[in-house]
């Protein structure tokens, strides 16, 4: 096993910040003003009314606009501020563009996201937004950063003493403070391959591609686990792919790739 280097890419967002408020319309609008925080909106589809209220608003480069929405379940009835008090939701979180807003949705007011209705936010935030995420929870990146660090320290020593359900416990909690940790991740794969357990060695090494997709150590160890599991054919489609996506790493994947060909001959 291997210490690896610790990466943390944050993914940095430019998001729009405006005053929460609680504003109710005494009439529907079907004119779409400038979107803030909190609106909420509904149109008429056939017979039912489609509501959602605004979590947030995201502009990348200035160029695009990413817009946060909550999704009520459908009413039979016109939607108001008071009724959707008690509306059902049928989706706490989705990320929608800015042009799904047209003419045919009407504003019908404003109030502030509560705790409850942003735990689905927050939660996508985490995975896609650290410096965000430490924000609207008011906590501090370097606080998170170093909890997460000693937690892999301690697995670590914790696999290296070959207590590995021990060392796999810390690893989660660290990746649990930082989502992103693909170190801890990777680590995680190393331990169950100590243990003898490739199957769920593969899933945490695909686990980290998903998360880091320039990860050649997991994409090589993917391949080491099929060795170990016999399955010539998966092992052989991991090199390869690592012999096409990396071309700087070529070398060290076609080497495994040539010696397991020879075995299929």
């Amino acid at each position: 096993m291997r210490f690896l280097l610790i990466t943390f890419f944050l993914l940095f967002s430019v998001l729009t910040v405006t005053t929460f408020k609680t504003q109710a319309s005494a009439a529907y609008s079907p004119q779409v003003h400038r979107l803030h925080t909190g609106d909420i909106f509904s149109f008429q589809d056939g017979e039912v009314w489609q509501t959602i209220k605004i979590l947030d608003i995201q502009t990348e480069a200035q160029t695009q606009t990413t817009v946060h929405v909550l999704i009520y379940q459908l009413s039979e009835s016109k939607p108001t501020l008071h009724a959707l008090r008690t509306q059902p939701i049928l989706t706490y979180h989705t990320p929608v563009s800015q042009t799904l807003f047209s003419s045919k949705w009407f504003y019908i007011g404003n109030t502030t996201p509560q705790k409850s209705e942003l735990k689905s936010y927050i939660k996508y935030l985490k995975n896609n937004d650290f410096k965000k995420y430490a924000e609207v929870t008011n906590q501090k990146v370097e606080d998170l950063i170093f909890r997460a660090n000693t937690l892999y320290t301690k697995g670590y020593a914790l696999s290296q003493a070959a207590q590995y359900q021990q060392a796999i416990a810390a690893y989660e909690q660290a990746i649990s403070v930082f989502p992103l940790y693909y170190e801890a991740i990777d680590n995680i794969g190393f331990a169950y391959m100590d243990m003898g357990e490739f199957e769920k060695a593969i899933k945490y090494f695909d686990r980290s591609l998903e998360v880091y997709p320039k990860g050649t150590t997991a994409l090589y160890y993917k391949g080491m686990s099929y060795i170990n599991l016999e399955d010539l054919e998966n092992a052989l489609a991991t090199f390869k792919q690592g012999m096409e996506k990396f071309p700087e790493q070529k070398e060290t994947f076609e080497e495994m790739y040539q010696s397991l060909s020879k075995l299929t001959l």
